[in-house]
């Protein structure tokens, strides 16, 4: 596992590429990438990411600045990349014999969804958030719906491949060394189903574009009225249906989940209206968030997510039987 520390020494020195006067510097997150917190003398304070190498070429960095400029100019709240005095938003850096990209991003205020429902656990709480980031989803969507990207725009597709092909996204969740040989033929049956639903729902642009595809409860920063998004590391092309269904996987255990469901859906439904039949996969979705948490999780041992992946796998395989 990284050392923040270590990694730290190793690329504080090309701060002085944004002329940032830094006071301190904090380790806010380390998970997918490292996210360290700048505070300068003046007080304005930075985020400062170093991605996880081999996780996105230069251009598909680039793209997602493009995407997420797009959405700036649109009205949506998001971070802001930094430009260094050259004009560059992404540096390579050498970090542990190999290279790394560095990016300096605008801090935005505010508390998660997570840590506000910590505060106010009940579920009126819960489900106004829901219905507000419901609003925040669809609109999302119906921009991605009208937006052209450029010609050299390039990112991942969480298609049926970027799921379920030979080299997905995420992973081959289902050789995952906590899957055994009956949860595995299981889960690789029940595949199949849900191949041909998502064949079926087809790619046309009302039901498939780009999409955030990590907009937990975690990475929505709430502000007074403002809800920020952040972290658009997962950002790629994929079903519309899935930006819902991440949003509500970490709720599917609680005993007031439709009630939860039934708030956010109703936010969605007041920007972009939801047919029944796409609203009737929202399910599936969810069941395919959890084969690709398997995936990701089972790729970053550091996370030390061992008991967690163990009652995913189970929970998973309880459900995949209804797709056999």
């Amino acid at each position: 596992m990284d050392d923040p520390v270590v990694i730290l020494d190793q690329v504080k020195g090309c701060l002085d590429n944004w002329a940032v006067d830094v006071r301190n510097i904090s380790l806010i997150s380390q998970s997918q990438n490292i996210v360290y917190r700048v505070t300068t003398k003046a007080g304005t304070h930075y985020a400062f990411r170093i991605h996880r190498p081999g996780y996105h070429t230069f251009q598909e960095l680039l793209s997602e600045h493009e995407w997420t400029n797009a959405l700036t100019k649109a009205g949506f709240s998001v971070p802001r990349i930094i430009p260094t005095t050259n004009e560059e938003f992404y540096l390579p850096i050498e970090v542990n014999g190999g290279t790394r990209y560095v990016e300096l991003i605008e801090w935005l205020d505010g508390k998660s969804i997570h840590a506000m429902t910590q505060e106010n656990p009940s579920t009126a709480f819960l489900c106004a958030s829901l219905e507000s980031l419901g609003q925040l989803i669809a609109a999302l969507h119906e921009h991605s719906r009208q937006w052209r990207p450029g010609k050299n725009f390039v990112r991942h597709r969480l298609d049926v491949d970027g799921f379920f092909g030979p080299s997905p996204f995420w992973g081959r969740y289902w050789e995952s060394p906590f899957i055994d040989k009956a949860q595995q033929q299981l889960l690789l049956t029940s595949q199949h189903t849900l191949i041909e639903s998502l064949k079926a729902l087809g790619y046309a642009p009302n039901v498939f574009g780009m999409i955030h595809a990590d907009l937990h409860e975690w990475n929505v920063l709430c502000n007074g009225n403002t809800m920020h998004i952040i972290d658009f590391d997962d950002a790629g092309f994929g079903w519309y249906l899935y930006d819902i269904a991440v949003a509500l996987f970490e709720y599917q255990s609680r005993t007031d989940f439709e009630e939860i469901s039934e708030a956010l859906l109703r936010g969605y439904g007041k920007v972009n209206t939801l047919p029944n039949e796409q609203r009737a996969l929202i399910p599936m979705f969810v069941h395919i968030r959890a084969r690709a948490i398997i995936g990701w999780a089972t790729a970053r041992p550091e996370l030390d997510n061992a008991e967690r992946i163990k009652k995913l796998v189970h929970y998973t395989c309880q459900e995949a039987s209804a797709y056999l």
